[in-house]
């Protein structure tokens, strides 16, 4: 018989629970026994070494990925109507979505119970927040070079956007430059596959390091956050979802989330919304009544460019990140951080483990420790599930409010299915 190779999630919750129980053992011995002493370090070095390694990647990740998605977008030129429309709701469900994690991560506030700063870690001070002004003129960067060494992603964004705008006004000339930019997106997606493989083993360190400092009293944070951004998801896909169909796609919420469901599934199992995506695309003309050319047009980029559920985790994975320091985040800073979120998790990546890695930007940027991490990546596979099936629901109901505002939904097909479709002859997606 065929051996059985464990998937990267089994290796990883292995990891997760070996750290716990090495942890609590270390822990129970006491955190200043000198055999303690001695073995946390070397733990800590392998949780060090897995963080140095997303941190290699995190900036050509974001620079050819973010400059790949622009370029792709040629077909704004052909259907400008539905592009412009399409954008403009991936932008404003990005907002809106991740506006919402970070409600609810300062009401719930999942980091609190445990100053991680009181329990001998060193003592963190917030980057000052710039003015309004500065805000806005910090989104540009005056030396590209400079903000690719120092890791600033917003300046890495705008930068980004301007050099994928220069290849579409290139034309002909600038295809093989973005074919050039495609394949070093492909490239380093294919290096991140390799970094991942090491998760195991820094989640083992990161945790084992973390219980045996810390001790048990971090599991009740990391309970709360996991209940927080599956709330704060929940919440996104029952009210916002449903009143953008609602009142912009003029259909009844209940019925599309039926039709809906097996992408939805298939995106929270595999935790790509890439694996979802012909699904998506066959139930939502075949069964949704999207028509084929908006389908063809908005759901294969909304898989790369609609990421409501992983903005809503960058979101409260920073909230989560500053109470467990202790450290206030200012209502203002809280605005700039969903701007960046929202450009981040457009650029992100449809492939599992890319959010948890990005997340380690943003905190880089706002000056906060990497200690979340470690409690956050052993479980992240649980809390990927729910934001890559988010981001699958919400590119379809953004394609159906599309359709809606430019006349062409078959709103027939929808609220009476498949006897419909065989009296007018609709034509399936697959044929």
């Amino acid at each position: 018989m065929k051996k059985r190779e464990l998937k990267l999630f089994h290796k990883i919750f292995i990891g997760l629970f070996l750290g716990i129980i090495v942890g609590i053992i270390l822990s129970s011995i006491g955190r200043d026994h000198p055999i303690v002493v001695k073995i946390v370090p070397w733990l800590g070095l392998l949780g060090d070494i897995f963080l140095r390694l997303i941190k290699m990647v995190v900036v050509p990740l974001v620079l050819f990925s973010i400059t790949s998605g622009v370029a792709s977008l040629t077909e704004i030129s052909k259907l400008r109507s539905i592009g412009i429309k399409t954008i403009l709701f991936f932008f404003g469900t990005g907002f809106l979505c991740i506006g919402t994690g970070l409600v609810m991560a300062n009401i719930f506030k999942p980091g609190s119970g445990l100053n991680i700063a009181e329990v001998g870690a060193d003592a963190v001070e917030m980057r000052e927040l710039p003015s309004v002004f500065e805000s806005i003129l910090g989104l540009f960067p005056q030396n590209i070079f400079d903000s690719l060494s120092q890791g600033e992603m917003l300046h890495i964004i705008s930068f980004c956007i301007f050099v994928g705008a220069g290849l579409l006004l290139m034309g002909e000339r600038g295809k093989p430059i973005i074919d050039l930019i495609n394949r070093c997106s492909d490239l380093m997606y294919k290096v991140v596959d390799i970094v991942v493989q090491f998760t195991p083993v820094g989640v083992f360190g990161l945790m084992a390091k973390a219980v045996a400092t810390f001790g048990v009293g971090i599991f009740g944070p990391v309970f709360k956050f996991i209940l927080v951004d599956y709330g704060a998801n929940i919440f996104t896909v029952v009210v916002w979802y449903s009143l953008i169909l609602y009142f912009m796609g003029r259909v009844k919420p209940m019925r599309f989330f039926k039709k809906a469901f097996e992408s939805w599934a298939i995106a929270f199992s595999t935790c790509t919304s890439a694996a979802a995506l012909p699904i998506a695309m066959k139930n939502g003309v075949d069964e949704i009544g999207i028509p084929k050319e908006t389908a063809s047009f908005v759901l294969p980029l909304g898989a790369t460019a609609n990421m409501n559920g992983t903005g809503i985790y960058f979101g409260v994975v920073v909230m989560f990140a500053s109470q467990l320091y202790g450290i206030p985040i200012s209502i203002s800073q809280q605005i700039m951080l969903v701007l960046t979120a929202t450009l981040l998790s457009i650029g992100c990546a449809a492939a599992p483990q890319t959010g948890l890695i990005i997340s380690i930007a943003l905190l880089t940027n706002l000056g906060i420790p990497l200690d979340a991490i470690a409690l956050i990546a052993g479980v992240y596979r649980i809390v990927d599930q729910i934001h890559t099936s988010t981001n699958s629901l919400g590119d379809l109901v953004v394609a159906v409010s599309v359709s809606s505002l430019e006349g062409d939904l078959d709103r027939e097909l929808l609220e009476h299915g498949g006897m419909y479709a065989e009296k007018k002859l609709v034509k399936p997606y697959h044929k």
